[in-house]
């Protein structure tokens, strides 16, 4: 691991993680030149929690060079982790450096792709299951 959690966070999120079944892949894109620095925290980041899962895995994608992928994910910019879970897309994404509480959102997400569960009041899913047309959500964070 790359240090970015104390040991006490390191074997809590290792903890949180345990659950996980299925394979995920983050499939991380990424801007060598001309990018952010923001890129280098993404691809720290989603390495720890690789490290932390043998379950976990990171893919590093070129955002400019693997146009093919980019499209295929519909990747827009970069940073970008697109999240697999078992070799299927589950169509969430994360953009920019996921700190502060993009971290928790991150987490949640892999353990959603990893255990095939959803944590959410049946209500709130009965919404959801009835959404009957393309819908496209957006969470916007600001770092403090």
């Amino acid at each position: 691991p790359m240090g970015l959690l104390s040991p006490q966070d390191e074997a809590t999120l290792k903890q949180h993680l345990s659950p996980i079944t299925l394979p995920v892949e983050l499939v991380l894109f990424t801007q060598a030149f001309g990018g952010s620095e923001s890129g280098d925290v993404a691809k720290q980041i989603a390495n720890e929690i690789a490290s932390l899962n043998d379950k976990v895995t990171v893919v590093e994608k070129s955002f400019v060079l693997d146009t093919e992928d980019k499209a295929a994910y519909k990747v827009h910019k970069a940073p970008a982790i697109v999240i697999l879970s078992d070799g299927v897309d589950t169509r969430m994404r994360m953009y920019g450096a996921p700190t502060g509480y993009e971290f928790v959102g991150l987490v949640e997400a892999i353990i959603v792709a990893g255990t095939g569960r959803i944590d959410l009041d049946p209500e709130t899913m009965g919404w959801i299951q009835a959404v009957d047309k393309p819908t496209h959500i957006q969470v916007f964070s600001t770092p403090t």
